[in-house]
């Protein structure tokens, strides 16, 4: 047993020693702690995020992507104005499949977190998740795994960059990168979990229209964005995220096309959101408003609440190596999907009051 603590402590003393020879100017320092912050789902948290498009009309998807990337920063952040004992935290949140099972999914997250005493964290999670089943299953969702490490030996204005990426055994490999230095953080063997032998090895991008007309919605499968424990309603936060992209077939792909999205309707599956409560008096700073630099996102606290399906970049050939286009153009074909998306859900509303009411006054007669 010694032998065993001392080679596990020979072992981390090397990955320090790694760390601080790849160009950084101090050790960066990974601690594993407890203290976990879990992007919940339907939950009461804010949340406001970038997500992938495949097509306008959104309902195309893009399988086998086996790994998930977003470079995450907080530049001009001041702690001392959060809310007690809160967290902000910025990242990626994906979505994997079952081979078996067409109702249950898996939404994975991995996330950069700033707490309330100006500490950094990588956070990491998986819920699996169980969809709606008329008539009479109701919406399910287990947390599988969360794990937290504290970064020190960095500031919160540095860049850094989460992975997350499948193999063919079924493991996903988490890790960052950080002033030069690559830095792994966990390996988790998902197919070995239990409930989890079924999970497609790889993420799924882009979107699908789950349901028709007038019970669906729009399901986005590769989000990048914010959330919080609480809304922090101060103008001294900024979250910067850099270079979505996604690999498949052995290449890196930038995200050609992103649009925002609200908490209120971010869903992963077709009846899980991400968050579940929009992010209110939040904006933000995207491609030609004023950025000028595409793949990039600059949210913050200014009063004004960024309106879902926003075009934050758009390239002018989905998919291929094109221009991007102007970004401030919101298209009138992207207004009708999220015209539709309310009169859906407003559609949904009325008729589930409706079968309420009847079932009532049938019991009272």
């Amino acid at each position: 047993m010694g032998s065993l603590i001392a080679f596990a402590v020979l072992l981390v003393f090397i990955s320090l020693i790694t760390v601080a020879n790849c160009g950084t100017t101090d050790t960066i320092e990974l601690a594993p702690t407890e203290n976990h912050h879990v992007t919940e789902l339907n939950s009461n948290q804010p949340y406001v995020a970038g997500f992938h498009v495949n097509t306008p009309d959104l309902n195309t998807i893009t399988r086998g992507a086996i790994a998930t990337a977003v470079t995450v920063s907080f530049p001009s952040t001041n702690t001392s104005y959060f809310p007690q004992s809160s967290w902000l935290g910025a990242g990626m949140f994906v979505q994997a499949q079952d081979s078996r099972y067409l109702h249950i999914d898996y939404g994975f997250y991995t996330t950069l977190v700033l707490d309330s005493a100006g500490n950094l964290f990588i956070d990491i999670g998986l819920h699996q998740t169980r969809e709606e089943r008329a008539p009479l299953h109701m919406p399910t969702e287990e947390l599988v795994y969360a794990y937290s490490w504290q970064l020190s030996g960095i500031d919160k204005e540095t860049p850094i960059t989460l992975y997350a990426k499948w193999d063919s055994e079924g493991w996903v490999h988490y890790s960052i990168y950080v002033s030069g230095a690559n830095i792994t953080l966990k390996s988790i063997n998902v197919a070995s979990l239990p409930d989890c032998e079924n999970i497609i090895r790889s993420f799924y991008a882009g979107n699908v229209i789950n349901n028709p007309f007038p019970y669906g919605c729009f399901v986005q499968y590769f989000q990048f964005g914010v959330v919080s424990s609480e809304p922090i309603a101060n103008p001294h936060w900024f979250v910067n995220l850099k270079n979505p992209m996604f690999l498949k077939e052995a290449e890196w792909r930038l995200v050609e096309t992103a649009w925002s999205i609200q908490g209120d309707i971010s869903y992963m599956d077709g009846s899980w959101m991400w968050g579940g409560t929009s992010y209110p008096d939040v904006s933000a700073q995207y491609y030609k408003n004023p950025l000028e630099n595409p793949w990039e996102i600059i949210f913050f606290y200014n009063g004004q609440t960024l309106r879902p399906g926003t075009i934050l970049w758009q390239s002018e050939n989905a998919g291929g190596t094109s221009t991007i286009a102007n970004s401030q153009t919101f298209s009138p074909n992207s207004l009708v999907i999220f015209s539709n998306y309310v009169l859906c859900s407003l559609t949904w509303i009325l008729s589930t009051l409706k079968r309420i009411h009847v079932h009532t006054k049938e019991k009272t007669q």
